[in-house]
C-alpha cells in the first residue's frame, strides 16, 4: 500500500475566526517548509464564507500539497468552498482518499452531535463513520472530530470522541500508521496504541499544531506552540 518514502507534514486546526492564529500558521510553514499542509476544519464559528475563502486561498501556496476536510462549526457551503478551491495541489478530503508519497489519506469532517447540538456540521453518532469505511483502508486518517479514547478527553475528564469511528478502526485488518484530528482542544498531543499513533493538533486560535514526519512503517510527532 505504501512505498519507502519520507513525508513531513505540518498540521493545523480550530482557527475558529483566528486571522492571528492563521498568519502564525502560515509562518509555521515558512520556517518547517513541509511537503504536505494538513488542516482539519473548523475555519470559522458558522461565519464569514470570506475568511473561510481567503485561508483556502493561502493554504494552497503553503506547501506542495494540501489536504483538508471541514469541521463542525463550519457552514455547509464550506464543502463547496474547499472544492471550488481545489487545485495547485490543495484537496477536498472530506468523504475521500487521496495518495501522496506512497501514503494512502482518507479524511471525515465534521463531528457527532455536540452540547451545543446546533453546529453547523454535526450528524448523530449512529453512522457518523460510515462515509468513511468506503475509503478504507488508508495510512493515514484525517479526521476532525477524533475516535472514542484517543486525544479526545474534554476538560481532562471526560472522553467525547466518536464510538462508530472507534469501531470502523477497530475493525481494520490493517490499522492505520496515523490518525489525526482536531476538534477537542485541550486533548491536544499525541500517543501510541499498536502500530497506530494518535495526534490532536490542538487549536491555532491558541497557538498550536504538529510537525509529523512519516518514513517508511515510523511516525514522529512535534508539538508546535507558543
Amino acid at each position: 500500500m505504501m512505498d519507502e518514502h519520507k513525508l513531513e507534514l505540518l498540521v493545523g486546526s480550530d482557527l475558529h475566526n483566528s486571522r492571528p492564529g492563521f498568519e502564525w500558521f502560515c509562518q509555521l510553514a515558512e520556517l518547517k517548509r513541509p511537503q504536505l499542509i494538513v488542516f482539519l476544519g473548523d475555519f470559522v464559528n458558522r461565519q464569514p464564507l470570506s475568511f473561510i475563502k481567503e485561508v483556502l486561498a493561502s493554504l494552497r501556496l503553503l506547501a506542495p500539497a494540501c489536504f483538508v476536510v471541514p469541521g463542525n462549526w463550519d457552514p455547509r457551503e464550506t464543502i463547496f468552498e474547499i472544492d471550488a478551491a481545489a487545485f495547485d495541489g490543495l484537496r477536498n478530503l472530506h468523504r475521500y482518499r487521496a495518495h501522496l508519497a506512497g501514503y494512502s489519506f482518507a479524511g471525515l469532517g465534521g463531528s457527532t452531535t455536540t452540547p451545543v447540538s446546533t453546529t453547523p456540521l454535526e450528524s448523530p453518532e449512529l453512522g457518523f463513520a460510515a462515509p468513511l469505511a468506503p475509503q478504507l483502508p488508508a495510512d493515514v486518517w484525517l479526521l476532525h472530530n477524533p475516535l472514542y479514547g484517543w486525544r479526545d478527553l474534554a476538560g481532562g475528564k471526560v472522553n467525547v470522541g466518536s464510538h462508530e469511528l472507534a469501531k470502523l478502526y477497530a475493525a481494520q485488518e490493517q490499522p492505520p500508521l496515523l490518525v489525526l484530528s482536531g476538534h477537542i482542544h485541550e486533548a491536544a498531543g499525541f500517543e501510541q496504541h499498536g502500530a497506530t499513533t494518535f495526534a490532536n493538533s490542538g487549536s491555532l486560535a491558541a497557538r498550536s499544531a504538529a510537525r509529523v514526519t512519516l518514513m517508511e512503517r515510523s511516525v514522529s510527532v512535534e508539538m508546535l506552540g507558543e
